[in-house]
């Protein structure tokens, strides 16, 4: 077994896998990996600095998994075999998120797959322009 590092920090103490998109939020994604991103306790759960209560850590996470979903989805509409390849999830699930989405001549528009991923609100910049404001 390998052993796992804080994100943040380096270290090795305690760590534990946050889900950058929720079980709640988007249960499909549960098994994905690109929602995964190991941090330790502090930066995990810890009421000042930790990514559940600090919205700049939050939305860190958030942005890289919604750039890496724009980066790998790169056609307009999206056959079911490539959105399973870039979230690599196994068919049952992929099933489950794609069921809600509307196809267009056997494909799924992008922006549709990449905003139920993002459980149906993506990052924008005034995300962080209100970090901003709020200093």
């Amino acid at each position: 077994m390998s052993e796992k590092y804080c994100n943040e920090c380096g270290t090795s103490y305690g760590v534990e896998l946050h889900h950058i998109i929720s079980r709640k939020q988007v249960k499909p994604l549960e098994d994905c990996k690109h929602v995964f991103v190991y941090l330790c306790y502090k930066h995990h759960r810890d009421h000042k600095t930790g990514v559940h209560f600090n919205r700049k850590l939050y939305l860190k996470y958030k942005l890289q998994f919604q750039n890496y979903l724009e980066s790998h989805f790169l056609k307009e509409f999206l056959t079911r075999e490539e959105i399973k390849e870039v979230l690599e999830i196994k068919d049952k699930p992929l099933d489950r998120l794609l069921s809600s989405l509307i196809l267009h001549k056997g494909k799924y528009a992008r922006e549709d797959v990449i905003f139920k991923c993002m459980a149906y609100k993506k990052v924008t910049e005034e995300d962080f322009l209100e970090l901003e404001e709020e200093k």
